[in-house]
């Protein structure tokens, strides 16, 4: 099964109470906010039905596993793990935008063997374990370059979702080919993301009531822009 390449056209509308807005892209978190670039968020499905949280795990099919891998927590009452979305951006503005390169970080290291937490699709062609979301990646390279564009369907209430992209081809200037970020159901019915898959993950980012300095990550110094 080939990687589904998704291709988004937006046409905003434009009035004169929502200019900044339309022009910035902002990301809207569920409570109706603009989110915040490199500060850590928790993630999780437009409604609790579709399950809980995202975090990083160490194993696979009951053998462990290092880097670690992104899954799903089956359990719609767990937030998961939080995940910090920094842009690839020489101004490194202050609230994150779609249809920008950025990079995902997972907090400090969890195992001996990971050289980053960043967010890292070894594979984006191949199949699983290869193209499954894990970490081990470095800041602004082709296997840890992602982008985020609003869910293409009308919202639900006043909740603005989203889908991930990984283009590796925008941090090296090769392509603008994206790869629709998808789950995959590994043998013991783990959801894990990957860049092939099922319909494209859609999520919402939930506010985490604090968070570190957004000034540096994993050793990264930022220069945030405040507008």
């Amino acid at each position: 099964m080939k990687p589904s390449l998704f291709y988004v056209s937006f046409i905003l509308i434009v009035n004169t109470g929502g200019i900044a807005f339309a022009i910035e892209g902002a990301v809207i978190d569920s409570s109706g906010n603009k989110v915040l670039n490199n500060v850590p968020y928790h993630l999780g499905p437009l409604t609790a039905a579709k399950g809980g949280g995202f975090k990083l795990t160490n194993t696979m099919n009951n053998k462990k596993i290092c880097p670690f891998d992104v899954v799903q927590e089956p359990s719609a009452s767990s937030l998961g793990d939080k995940f910090t979305f920094t842009l690839i951006n020489a101004n490194r503005p202050r609230y994150l935008r779609t249809e920008h390169i950025l990079a995902i970080g997972s907090g400090s290291l969890k195992g001996p063997c990971e050289k980053s937490t960043f967010w890292t699709i070894p594979d984006a062609e191949g199949k699983a374990p290869g193209n499954l979301i894990t970490t081990g990646g470095g800041f602004e390279q082709r296997v840890t370059c992602f982008e985020l564009v609003e869910y293409p369907k009308p919202k639900i209430g006043k909740v603005q979702s989203y889908m991930l992209q990984h283009c590796p081809g925008r941090c090296s200037g090769v392509s603008d080919n994206c790869f629709n970020v998808s789950m995959y159901v590994d043998k013991k019915g783990v959801r894990r993301l990957a860049s092939t898959g099922t319909d494209p993950f859609e999520f919402v980012f939930h506010k985490v009531a604090k968070y570190p300095n957004p000034g540096s990550i994993h050793g990264v110094s930022m220069n945030v822009e405040i507008p």
